[in-house]
């Protein structure tokens, strides 16, 4: 199902551009292995695992499972935007686009303050989550007109400063190279070895990296040499 609910609203389905159920599924059997062991601790048995690809992949039909076992209505595709919550989606700015998370009335109101639209927050039509999203495509329009003479990474950090979940919307590269990514410790060097960090951070015994992965030029193809390209 998963392909049937991404993508644009009266596009085709379309594939998540990552393999999210892969990696998914390998954090489930971790998860699985962990109440294992923390389960043989009270009763000294062992018992398997099993994570499965096709249970990983429903399990991720969020909110879309709930949604169809309430209403009964099958899910739509909705682009960018959360099909229950508005305005959660990337608004066009009159630069870098931007994503809002505004999951509540409060944020909402701050966000309408900051554009300098205050009276969107008392409209009929937008005063309520429930409103919001019946009206997400006229409060979409509203918005995008406020915004754009707003630059959309400085509208983002400011957003962000006073409580309203926002991000401009960057390419691989912004995202590799930001100062908050290299902060996180999120990119490795080792030699000329380049590649992502641990995203899970632990206070005393912190990931390490002891050795970059074997590469051309380390010995790792056949009749080579493993000092060629030593340093």
């Amino acid at each position: 199902g998963l392909m049937s609910i991404n993508g644009e609203a009266g596009g085709d389905p379309l594939r998540v551009g990552l393999p999210v159920v892969d990696m998914v599924t390998g954090l489930n059997a971790v998860i699985g292995v962990l109440l294992a062991l923390h389960e043989r601790a009270a009763s000294g048995q062992g018992q398997l695992v099993d994570a499965a690809l096709y249970d990983s992949g429903l399990s991720l039909l969020h909110p879309h499972a709930a949604n169809w076992f309430m209403s009964g209505q099958l899910p739509q595709r909705t682009g960018n935007a959360h099909p229950n919550i508005y305005p959660y989606d990337v608004v066009r700015t009159g630069g870098t686009p931007v994503f809002l998370a505004v999951g509540n009335d409060r944020q909402f109101a701050l966000l309408c303050r900051h554009i300098g639209q205050p009276e969107l927050a008392q409209d009929a039509r937008f005063a309520s989550a429930g409103q919001r999203s019946v009206n997400r495509v006229e409060l979409k329009a509203l918005l995008e007109a406020a915004l754009t003479q707003a630059d959309g990474t400085r509208l983002a950090d400011e957003l962000m400063a006073i409580g309203v979940p926002a991000a401009a919307v960057l390419n691989v590269e912004q995202a590799l190279t930001h100062p908050h990514t290299l902060h996180r410790q999120m990119v490795v060097k080792m030699g000329a070895y380049t590649g992502l960090g641990a995203p899970v951070k632990l206070s005393r015994t912190p990931a390490t990296y002891r050795h970059a992965p074997l590469s051309e030029g380390s010995g790792f193809l056949p009749n080579e040499d493993s000092d060629v390209g030593a340093t």
